[in-house]
């Protein structure tokens, strides 16, 4: 399909394509655009240009219109030139101000536009058929940030809390501030607030510190690598909401980056953080959560460990772009090739799955830790593809690493496994051992295959067991493959330093 993204925030080109500051552009546009296209389609993301769209769009024919958060009645202009030509409309929804009146009308006006509605949450599906009668099909955020360990061992008596979101969301700081006195009052607490600085932030922030002795606060200027960075450094993450309509209908974004991070996130019972009330405080309190916290921080990491399982099932990028191809009228069925372990090569046509955010600046499609596929179904892939992975994995726990995969691994769905060749790298470094012991080009295939590329100053970039075409292929029946065979490599520098070994599942 042809497809066009209509926003009005501003774009600008980052490490790894276009991004925004804003992060409803980034969750509700730019990474389902981008897993749109990986599955196929043509897809363009446009901003709207100040003072709105030119009242004659080009002539160019698309199959799918998709407005996303919209604030300009020239939007309704776009729906209803493109829909006059057959586009198909899909509206987004990801906030309620259908009882704001300066924007009310507007919202109507495109949910009448629309021959789809999505919402980013089901109190926002649930407002839409309240104010416009129709429903809506519900696409959650997708999670972003990098994957940390969890962990939740706070440096007591002083506890770390951090608080980040747009300074529209700060309010809630003031409206929670008698939760913060409480704590405060057992322990002397570190807060640090990322958001856009403004003076009436900067007053808000003073003013909560203020009224709550024993609180130290640090008002920290927003941007995605100051969040992560506040999170890294944090014990846990306060998400205080006020309870207004607008806000119940808000996306579980902060919650997921909380938890994707590794820090026990302690909120408000927004709707859209129910689905995590079993693991971690929701609707407790903030004194209430940090107690039951501090009283068993084992179990506080297994929660969180719990939870980041449920994200990667449920909120990663792949999962929502799959749900925006289904929305968008895209259900024909798809092969599902998985390339693990994919670092930055990150091939189309597979689904590129890698334990790292970024790696060279390029992104995965699914984040997620290789012995543990908690985001794929068992038998639900085609193929998978692993080049240069499998040497990274200690010799005790290829097994258990295999097995994961051959678990999501269809019947008569081939593995196909690339990495170097032992021997091969040992009768190279034989022939010279004083120029092949090189760490430089020299040392390619040789101490590379031995120990990995030292450029990478990376620990995870390590060789921790090497094979011979005849040992990985014992493994690879050992772990349940059949018709294992040999196969020209394709990638890297293929023969004869590399290998690549071929498996089916029966």
């Amino acid at each position: 399909m042809r497809i066009l993204y209509a926003m009005m925030s501003p774009l600008r080109q980052g490490p790894a394509g276009l991004t925004s500051d804003l992060a409803s552009a980034r969750y509700r546009v730019l990474i389902p655009a981008q897993q749109l296209a990986r599955l196929g389609h043509e897809v363009q993301v446009a901003s709207m240009p100040p003072g709105g769209w030119p009242r004659t769009f080009p002539e160019v024919q698309y199959d799918t219109l998709v407005v996303s958060k919209s604030f300009h009645e020239s939007n309704e202009g776009l729906a209803r030139s493109l829909k006059a030509r057959g586009t198909r409309i899909v509206v987004d929804f990801c906030d309620d101000h259908f009882d704001d009146p300066r924007f009310g009308g507007h919202f109507r006006a495109l949910a009448g536009l629309a021959d789809v509605a999505v919402a980013s949450t089901q109190a926002m599906a649930d407002a839409i058929r309240h104010h416009v009668s129709r429903d809506a099909v519900v696409i959650s955020d997708p999670v972003e940030g990098p994957r940390g360990a969890p962990g939740f061992a706070p440096r007591l008596p002083a506890l770390r809390i951090a608080w980040f979101g747009h300074g529209s969301n700060a309010g809630a700081l003031a409206a929670r501030a008698a939760e913060l006195r409480s704590l405060a009052a057992r322990m002397p607490v570190r807060l640090t607030v990322v958001t856009a600085v403004a003076p009436d932030v900067e007053r808000l922030v003073a003013e909560v510190a203020r009224s709550a002795p024993g609180t130290q606060a640090v008002l920290v200027p927003w941007s995605p690598e100051a969040t992560w960075t506040a999170l890294e450094d944090c014990d846990l993450a306060w998400i205080p909401s006020e309870d207004t309509t607008a806000k119940r209908a808000k996306s579980p974004n902060r919650l997921l980056e909380t938890l994707w991070a590794g820090r026990l996130a302690v909120a408000d019972p927004v709707p859209s953080y129910l689905p995590f009330a079993d693991l971690v405080p929701v609707g407790e309190g903030l004194e209430a959560g940090v107690l039951r916290a501090l009283a068993d921080p084992a179990d506080t990491e297994r929660r969180i460990r719990e939870a980041q399982r449920r994200i990667s099932r449920s909120h990663s990028p792949l999962a929502c772009g799959r749900e925006w191809a289904a929305a968008i009228g895209d259900a024909a069925p798809r092969v599902m090739r998985l390339n693990l372990g994919c670092g930055d090569k990150i091939l189309p046509g597979y689904v590129n799955v890698d334990v790292v955010a970024s790696r060279a600046g390029m992104k995965p499609d699914v984040i997620c830790d290789l012995h543990d596929l908690a985001p794929f179904e068992d038998a639900c892939a085609d193929e998978i593809l692993s080049v240069h992975v499998v040497e990274h994995f200690w010799r005790w726990e290829i097994r258990d690493v295999l097995r994961e995969w051959v678990r999501v691994l269809k019947p008569g769905g081939r593995m196909i496994v690339e990495c170097p060749n032992l021997a091969s790298a040992c009768r190279t470094f034989l022939e010279n051992p004083e120029q092949y012991a090189r760490e430089d080009q020299n040392g390619q295939r040789t101490m590379w295959v031995f120990y990995g590329d030292p450029k990478w100053k990376d620990p995870l970039m390590i060789h921790r067991w090497g094979y011979t075409p005849e040992s990985l292929r014992a493994l690879l029946e050992e772990v349940g493959l059949a018709d294992v065979h040999p196969e020209p490599a394709q990638f890297k520098l293929r023969e004869p330093r590399d290998m690549r070994i071929v498996g089916t599942r029966p």
